[in-house]
């Protein structure tokens, strides 16, 4: 009896005290978006990135959750791009994980690999052809977030770019 007693304190222990984590990513307020890239040019993407045309929310809450000093929570996240043309996966980049607070953050597009998976697939392009041009077709970029040791989910995004 006592042995029940300890397994079930523990059980449930563990699953009132485990890391849980609830969000979603948002591009302009929306989970999916369609943007036409007039002339392949990866780099103007950049600049409608950084001049707030597409802006990217990172939005969750946990329970659970490591305490920092101020006795505030912190997650360990990792963010994932992967880039399909024409529906055929062509990469993915994963960044390190980073410390996040829990709420609503404005992402920078640096911190995704959107920009660098486009730019990487002109390379068979002609010599005349500058870097970050992209070929024509259709592409999806997939960004999600995980959270290191937490349950739960955060929905990603995607983002259909026409050339």
């Amino acid at each position: 009896m006592k042995v029940l007693f300890i397994t079930i304190t523990l059980l449930f222990t563990t699953f009132c005290c485990a890391q849980r984590i609830d969000g979603k990513l948002l591009i302009n307020n929306s989970s999916k978006i369609e943007i036409k890239l007039k002339d392949g040019n990866a780099v103007e993407l950049f600049k409608q990135f950084k001049i707030g045309t597409y802006q990217v929310k990172f939005i969750f809450e946990g329970k659970g959750l490591p305490l920092d000093e101020q006795n505030r929570q912190v997650a360990l996240v990792e963010f994932e791009t992967t880039l399909f043309k024409d529906g055929k996966q062509i990469g993915t980049v994963k960044r390190k994980p980073m410390p996040f607070f829990p709420g609503e953050m404005l992402e920078p597009v640096e911190s995704f690999d959107i920009i660098h998976l486009l730019s990487k697939t002109g390379s068979k392009l002609s010599p005349s052809a500058y870097p970050g041009k992209v070929p024509p077709g259709k592409y999806e970029v997939q960004i999600s977030a995980n959270v290191i040791g937490g349950k739960g989910s955060i929905a990603p995004i995607s983002i259909i770019i026409f050339i």
